[in-house]
């Protein structure tokens, strides 16, 4: 997204946005406190381990926490109306999302131009005739073959099951769309492919795009701006370019170091890890979650939990100012 986005208004903007897991008699936060925003024809990506809460986010703006899930506190708001937890008037329409596996997204006892023009039909009120050919428009957009519009989805490549589910995605005309994991499922080379057709889209169309995965290398060939969760908190969030070239957060830092390089001096040094695992809802530690796998963590560290801080993390050891607003 080019120009400042400090007078564009955010399409989307959440504000301390917690969902919380009711067990027995006890509560645990799943995604605990988030604040973040995305602007017009801009790509978020949401990164961090499985567990750290880019899946929870993505339905909980979609309105898909269903009990003993819920949302316990913060505000979600979309083109400046406020989302309330039935977001079924904007699911689909405004807003729609491409699943990790395409084949839960696709019907394979259907059609993929029926079910391409049911959902077209569905949200735009034009003929079964005009839904068709819109329908074969799509398939073209996202480079498939607009004379396999009768075709089952079991015919198709995992890649190309994957350029229909996008294709449902983008029939409704949505503004935003949240991709949750896209491509782990692909190879590296479909992979590719499908990032550029996301890629190309969202500058052609001037969609958004929520981008979630565990991949920094999709986040830096992806993003415009990437925010990493821990243990459904936000521990940094910035430009792509400045987070990777210099991450603040150690737990980023060791995203970082952790992605695999190609150059001369990648193959005589030990790829990186990061000590330990992600904590569980039951058992995130007191403090900031992470100091239990932090070579430089303190006692502050282990008692209070940091805030984010102008420094665009949340960490005691790499602020300099106050905490942001």
């Amino acid at each position: 997204m080019s120009g400042n986005r400090e007078m564009v208004a955010p399409l989307l903007e959440i504000s301390r946005l917690s969902v919380v897991l009711d067990k027995r008699h006890q509560r645990f936060k799943a995604v605990d406190d988030l604040s973040f925003r995305v602007f017009p024809g801009e790509i978020l990506g949401l990164v961090g381990e499985s567990g750290a809460g880019k899946s929870m986010t993505g339905c909980a703006i979609l309105g898909l926490i269903e009990p003993p899930l819920s949302i316990s506190s913060g505000e979600i708001t979309f083109d400046g109306v406020r989302i309330d937890q039935d977001a079924s008037s904007i699911r689909g329409s405004k807003i729609s999302m491409i699943f990790q596996d395409p084949l839960v997204s696709l019907n394979p006892l259907r059609k993929i131009g029926d079910q391409l023009v049911e959902v077209i039909r569905t949200h735009i009120n034009i003929s079964k005739a005009e839904a068709f050919g819109r329908a074969k428009t799509l398939l073209a957009e996202v480079g498939i073959d607009p004379g396999r519009i009768n075709a089952y989805p079991h015919t198709f490549s995992g890649g190309m099951r994957q350029r229909v589910v996008i294709a449902l995605a983008l029939a409704p005309e949505p503004a935003l769309i949240i991709a949750d994991e896209p491509t782990t499922a692909l190879d590296v080379s479909v992979q590719a492919q499908i990032l550029d057709l996301l890629k190309r889209l969202c500058r052609e169309r001037g969609t958004s795009i929520i981008l979630i995965t565990h991949d920094m290398g999709v986040i830096s060939e992806t993003t415009d701006r990437v925010a990493v969760l821990y243990a459904g908190r936000l521990a940094e969030i910035g430009k792509t370019s400045a987070v990777l070239k210099n991450p603040r957060h150690p737990y980023t830092k060791g995203l970082v170091a952790a992605t695999p390089r190609i150059d001369a001096n990648s193959f005589e040094k030990r790829l990186f890890q990061i000590p330990g695992a992600m904590p569980d809802l039951e058992n995130i530690p007191k403090g900031c979650a992470f100091h239990p796998r932090c070579d430089f963590a303190s006692t502050q560290c282990q008692k209070q939990q940091p805030p984010l801080f102008e420094d665009r993390s949340a960490c005691w050891l790499s602020n300099e100012g106050s905490e942001t607003s």
